[in-house]
């Protein structure tokens, strides 16, 4: 039994439903009389859909949204990955602290399309050309066992594959998933594979087929009109909301990503190819029952659960109450545990709805250090005519009765004061509790596999007697703020160390779409090479998307100053010995466009601006402003693989020789990839620096490309210096000073 930090195991690995309730969104979710007769409606659908791809952002949120909310089945989303590989919009989380946001984002979306989220063990190690690169890295039959474990727990009627097994996918992670989602089709059912599941209450599980969703995105239309097609664009009038609106609010919670988007209204269409299993004709459900009819046992059900439907007053919810409580107690004699788990749990969660009942727990602190004690206080609201009474509330061993019936819309309270013991786990994510390996997060415990993030680390169990039904609630302790200009938000109460062990730290993340995230982490130590030369001593900084490079630029002994749109004059960029645009500020920042005559003068005039890689994925500023003195293109071109043979064009051109001489052993030692987005398109105005390619590809040239310009230097670089320089790498430090390094300078200049 795991406590505190870790997860609970209750039987299956099942997403509890009332998490809808109790969730960690930091916004109080209030129930509808059009959202409760939604979900009653839900009691009579017993299908469910497993979406499968890659990374956070990878799903189909129109599709997910579609089966959940339309068609109401349980639909969850399987990704390989975290996401950690990506880059991020929003601030200069990199690796696991970027998986951790894109987590939480992944999960946010969830909520609004009706989803769940699971994940396998496998890191997202950046972007990857091959199919094979990816299945290595990431250690196959581990990532193949994790998603047999989750087939086998949610038994899904179908899955889903976003992506293809082939080169169509675009990358080696997207079809990567999809030779996992396959093989797994067959793995889950097979009693031979991976039969040490079984002992955690799993069984062989055999879905009725797979299919791939067929996608238009980019440059790439899979789709055809030979294809299964379905109409996915349907209008909810108890939400107010098309599948467009819904699938862009949870499009849209991927803000690390840049993926906002426009609701959309109106007939749309999802296309389908079969993969393997009963081939279906006109639908992904053809053939499979999804009434309750196929539960043994069962009858009598559907036509109560009609009833209560038939029966709902939105004006008197609570008025359900009675007739819910009648069909929990008929469920509890079916056979079928899954679907009577399932079902009991919608109808508990129903029950809650219907009464009216809000539940909260509020700590008096957002973190309690081991050994402190946190103040917490249990709040109790009976919006409802109905008998509802106070059993018991529970808190790590603490008891609390009621005394008598919950009077109506009057706040019951009770205040526990709770001695956190000094053993009591840290709020660490159960995936890095472990020491990572190369390619996949060492989780150990076959229960927290798949499993989206922890349970709190501290849950009140309050136990409700509502008419003559009790149910039992977990409420987590949460902490409230209260933001003058916003209003309140929640946050889950995180248990940190007394005090760190040496070179430990605990990193808290806050942004104001996802609760704030808090976990241990030990800080690489970052050496500078003994042999690094530079010169110049200050360095303006154009603050992009985010990245750890100032810091770095510091660290090589230079006084950086951040420049925002008002810092930058021609009277100050004169007092810049370079100027470094940091990633992605020409896609974050519309104002680059006015100020690119400026930027020109200063390198006209003596100046050395370096610009780190932008992207012409997004419809943005990018594609309408100038970057150099001479036009060139931003591609998608890439060199995934960190360890790919670079190649010098010019082997006596100064970026390779001023301050520092450049080797080919300075690219030892890189981390996750060599660059992303090079330049294209470039006249012989520009000198490409470095050629190199990936396995089987061509070379790319524009990873490096430098213009004299008047007096001055200007270089754009696809380089990941934004990886390497925080990673420590000796190599890139040496090459980055010399980008930074005027060669116009006076010798005496060199520190």
């Amino acid at each position: 039994m795991y406590t505190g930090n870790t997860l609970r195991y209750n039987g299956m690995v099942l997403l509890f439903f009332m998490t809808a309730l109790c969730a960690f969104a930091q916004k109080q979710r209030q129930w509808s009389s059009g959202e409760i007769l939604h979900q009653m409606k839900q009691l009579n659908v017993l299908g469910s859909v497993l979406y499968v791809a890659a990374h956070p952002d990878d799903e189909n949120t129109r599709l997910i949204a579609y089966m959940a909310r339309v068609r109401q089945y349980r639909t969850g989303y399987l990704a390989m990955t975290r996401g950690d590989g990506g880059q991020n919009l929003i601030g200069d989380e990199q690796g696991v602290e970027l998986g951790l946001i894109r987590t939480q984002e992944l999960l946010a979306a969830r909520r609004v399309d009706g989803g769940e989220q699971f994940f396998t063990r496998a890191f997202d190690f950046g972007y990857s050309k091959r199919t094979e690169e990816a299945l290595s890295f990431w250690g196959k039959e581990k990532v193949l066992s994790d998603a047999v474990w989750v087939i086998r727990n949610f038994q899904p009627d179908i899955i889903v594959a976003r992506f293809p097994e082939d080169s169509r996918a675009g990358h080696g992670h997207h079809s990567g998933s999809a030779v996992i989602a396959h093989e797994a089709f067959f793995a889950a059912a097979d009693p031979n594979r991976f039969p040490e599941q079984f002992q955690f209450g799993v069984k062989p599980w055999k879905a009725k087929r797979i299919l791939w969703n067929t996608f238009s995105f980019g440059n790439t239309n899979t789709t055809s009109e030979n294809q299964m097609k379905i109409e996915v664009g349907d209008y909810i009038p108890l939400l107010g909301k098309s599948i467009g609106e819904i699938s862009a609010e949870s499009r849209s919670q991927h803000r690390s990503q840049g993926f906002g988007s426009a609701s959309s209204r109106g007939t749309a269409s999802e296309y389908f190819v079969h993969v393997d299993g009963d081939k279906a004709e006109s639908d992904p459900m053809d053939g499979i029952n999804t009434r309750w009819d196929r539960i043994e046992g069962s009858a009598g059900i559907e036509k109560m659960i009609d009833q209560l439907i038939a029966s709902f007053d939105p004006s008197r919810p609570s008025a359900s109450v009675p007739s819910l409580l009648q069909i929990r107690k008929r469920m509890q004699s079916i056979s079928n545990t899954y679907w009577k788990n399932q079902k009991s749990k919608e109808i508990d969660q129903l029950l809650l709805m219907c009464a009216g009942i809000h539940l909260e727990a509020l700590a008096d602190k957002k973190q309690v250090r081991q050994g402190d004690t946190l103040k917490v206080s249990l709040g109790i609201n009976n919006r409802s005519p109905l008998s509802v009474e106070l059993l018991v509330a529970e808190l790590n061993g603490q008891k609390q009765t009621g005394n008598g019936l919950l009077k109506e819309n009057a706040n019951w309270s009770h205040q526990f004061q709770l001695p956190i013991p000094a053993t009591h786990p840290v709020s660490q994510p159960y995936w890095l509790l472990n020491p990572m390996s190369t390619g996949y997060f060492n989780v150990t415990d076959q229960r927290l596999i798949g499993k989206a993030e922890n349970d709190p680390a501290l849950e009140i169990t309050v136990e409700l007697k509502i008419n003559d039904g009790v149910v039992r609630v977990p409420v987590p302790v949460r902490y409230r703020f209260v933001d003058p200009a916003i209003g309140e938000f929640f946050h889950p109460v995180h248990v940190v160390p007394r005090s760190p062990a040496e070179g430990w730290m605990v990193r808290t993340i806050d942004y104001e779409h996802i609760p704030s995230l808090m976990y241990e982490v030990k800080p690489p130590v970052v050496t500078l090479p003994s042999d690094l030369n530079t010169t110049g001593k200050r360095i303006g900084y154009i603050v992009g998307a985010g990245d750890k490079l100032p810091e770095m630029i510091e660290k090589m002994g230079y006084e950086v100053v951040e420049l925002g749109r008002d810092d930058i004059t021609a009277e100050k960029l004169r007092t810049f010995d370079a100027v470094v645009v940091g990633v992605r500020a020409y896609n974050v920042n519309e104002w680059m466009a006015e100020k690119y005559a400026m930027l020109m003068a200063y390198v006209r005039d003596g100046g050395n601006m370096v610009v780190q890689y932008n992207t012409n994925s997004f419809a943005g500023p990018l594609v309408r402003m100038n970057i150099g003195p001479k036009p060139f293109m931003i591609s998608r071109g890439r060199i995934s693989e960190e360890d790919a043979d670079v190649k010098f064009v010019d082997p006596s051109d100064p970026v390779l020789n001023y301050p520092n001489k450049i080797t080919n052993q300075d690219f030892n030692g890189w981390i996750q990839e060599r660059g992303i987005y090079f330049a294209d398109s470039f006249s012989s105005d520009y000198r490409a620096v470095l050629s190199m390619h990936d396995k089987g590809e061509s070379d790319l040239n524009g990873s490096l490309i430098v213009r004299n310009e008047g007096k001055g230097r200007f270089i754009y670089t696809g380089l990941v210096f934004f990886r390497e320089l925080p990673a420590g790498v000796a190599g890139a430090f040496r090459l980055f000073a010399n980008l930074i390094s005027n060669p116009n300078l006076p010798v005496n200049a060199r520190k």
